[in-house]
């Protein structure tokens, strides 16, 4: 998010001519003159696209191990099949699961890549797929993957492994400054659209999507905090709307294959030696089978002796796979929305609009609501319309409660300036806002699964009078909205409903609300025995911290957030 908002702030001054308005006078004209040269003599340009014909799922999923393994849980009445994926190491388990089983094709799809421990061990796999015949189509959203050409290269060197990039930066490929200069300097508006998808499929039969990147800091694999999220594996029907989803953007001309856009000078042959020496060390996150009375084997002191029942088919899901059986699914009606290409044209930023979105989607879901809508968003930075829309809702009688990440959990705290304007507007209209807490999430332990290394939010769900669910890649902000590509599942399921509700620990965050002078704003923390902690400022955080903000909050471009 900080590269992005960075992104923004360049996007915004060219936009404003401001770049092209220096004073010559200035002292910094030798330096800037000198910087500008460089830039200019580094600036690189996207290669012509080659027409090459489309490639898209796979027709035979049904014949496949895992079509038939999925065949057996799922109902003959045109629903799929669904089970929620709380926990980080188990998640990324399922994963690697469905990549051992495939024999025909894995379509992956993410917003980030990288290239530690986490990146490596999954590309190792699909590279062990690939080996034995798997045609494996990988697209990744190029503004993360600065200095991982060669290990790119070398997984894309092997047979039947095709590697594409979203939007490209086709020049300083081995820093983010350098990008920035070469690339994204004078084609802002380009590289500030990213794609922010993330999916997983296998055999067109089974699927992986919500919100998880494949990182460390994503699935528990991180020396200290990391991210609390949620992903759903899927099967059925569904599964062919996401692999048409994937066809969409891996055909798509805003797509590169990987060899027109890094290069290096190893051999194949060197490429594949590197690869296997970077992937032979990595060290995955360790997922742990939990007997059916909930009683963790090999428990650490910080994990909970006893998990909620319904807590064990999620968690045993990969070893499930493994042994090639799985338990019941939650069998529901759903459909995928997925952003438009327009989007990457700019089409949604020109207008100020969010015609054909996600977004729109979702709002439009929200609206026909009839008893209360519940948000789940690490960003929240809502439009005055959308604002309105809340009040009014609160008007109608709807219940509104929204969870997002407090100043002192958040990865991205400039998130706070397009949110606190808006909270007074929502506290008066009667919205229910939590704020998670970094320390009160890892001290408590009631927040699912998620142990002892947590406290920021990267879950992003809504859940509608506690019937339908919302899951996705999508946050409530501008961004989302118009810029970045997302995508999500609507979920007609009262039980996944129930489930996602029941991962919620008021405890573990802050309830706000206006303080007795109706203009300030109060944080309460509770106990179990009721006792209240209050705050006049956002808790956990410095004055410096609080300052800073306030300082910077004029020169962060809100619709870049």
């Amino acid at each position: 998010m900080a590269t992005k908002v960075l992104l923004g702030f360049i996007a915004s001054v060219c936009d404003k001519g401001l770049l092209l308005r220096i004073d010559a006078r200035s002292v910094l004209r030798p330096v800037l003159a000198l910087g500008l040269a460089a830039m200019l003599a580094a600036c690189s340009s996207l290669p012509a696209q080659i027409a090459t014909p489309p490639t898209t799922a796979i027709g035979d999923y049904a014949q496949t191990p895992l079509g038939a393994i999925t065949q057996k849980v799922l109902p003959t009445d045109g629903r799929s099949g669904f089970r929620l994926q709380p926990y980080g190491p188990n998640s990324f388990a399922t994963r690697i699961e469905l990549t051992k089983l495939a024999t025909r094709s894995l379509d992956v799809q993410y917003y980030l890549l990288p290239g530690d421990n986490t990146g490596r061990a999954l590309m190792r796999a699909m590279r062990d797929a690939a080996a034995r015949g798997v045609r494996v189509r990988l697209l990744v959203d190029d503004l993360y993957t600065s200095g991982e050409d060669d290990l790119l290269l070398g997984l894309a060197s092997y047979p039947n492994v095709e590697v594409r990039l979203f939007n490209p930066f086709p020049g300083g490929r081995s820093s983010m400054a350098t990008r920035f200069i070469s690339s994204g300097l004078f084609d802002v508006r380009r590289v500030n659209r990213r794609m922010h998808n993330k999916l997983f499929v296998a055999d067109n039969a089974a699927a992986v999507a919500g919100g998880r990147n494949m990182a460390d800091e994503y699935v528990m694999n991180a020396e200290g905090s990391n991210f609390i999220d949620m992903d759903t594996f899927v099967a059925g029907p569904v599964v062919r709307e996401l692999s048409a989803e994937f066809d969409h953007y891996w055909n798509s001309e805003v797509v590169y294959p990987l060899e027109r856009i890094a290069h290096s000078g190893l051999s194949r042959a060197q490429l594949q030696d590197h690869f296997e020496r970077q992937t032979a060390a990595a060290k995955p996150p360790v997922a742990a089978e939990i007997p059916l009375d909930g009683k963790p084997l090999h428990p650490s002191p910080d994990d909970p002796p006893l998990l909620p029942l319904e807590l064990v088919p999620m968690l045993n899901l990969p070893f499930e796979l493994a042994k090639r059986q799985l338990s019941p699914l939650l069998w529901a009606n759903a459909r995928v929305l997925f952003d438009p290409l327009t989007k990457t044209q700019g089409l949604n930023e020109r207008e100020g609009s969010i015609k054909g979105t996600v977004t729109e989607g979702v709002v439009q879901w929200l609206m026909t609501a009839d008893r209360n809508i519940k948000m789940v968003s690490p960003y929240f930075v809502p439009s005055d319309e959308a604002v309105a829309n809340l009040v009014r809702a609160r008007k109608a009688g709807l219940g509104v409660e929204l969870v997002t990440n407090s100043l002192a959990s958040t990865d991205e705290p400039w998130v706070y300036v397009g949110y606190w304007p808006h909270i007074k507007d929502l506290l008066a209209a009667g919205v229910v806002i939590y704020e998670i807490s970094p320390s009160l999430s890892v001290k408590r332990r009631k927040l699912g699964v998620f142990g002892h290394r947590t406290g920021a939010l990267h879950m992003k769900n809504a859940i509608l009078d506690h019937k339908e669910v919302f899951l996705g890649s999508m946050n409530l902000d501008p961004r989302s909205a118009r810029l970045n590509t997302e995508l999500g599942i609507i979920i007609q399921s009262e039980e996944m409903a129930r489930q996602l509700e029941s991962f919620a620990d008021a405890g573990s965050g802050y309830t706000l609300r206006l303080g007795a002078d109706g203009r300030s704003v109060e944080w309460v923390e509770e106990d179990d025995d009721g006792k209240q902690t209050v705050y006049d400022v956002p808790p956990e955080t410095t004055a410096w911290q609080r300052l800073r903000l306030r300082l910077l909050a004029p020169f962060i471009p809100e619709q870049e957030l």
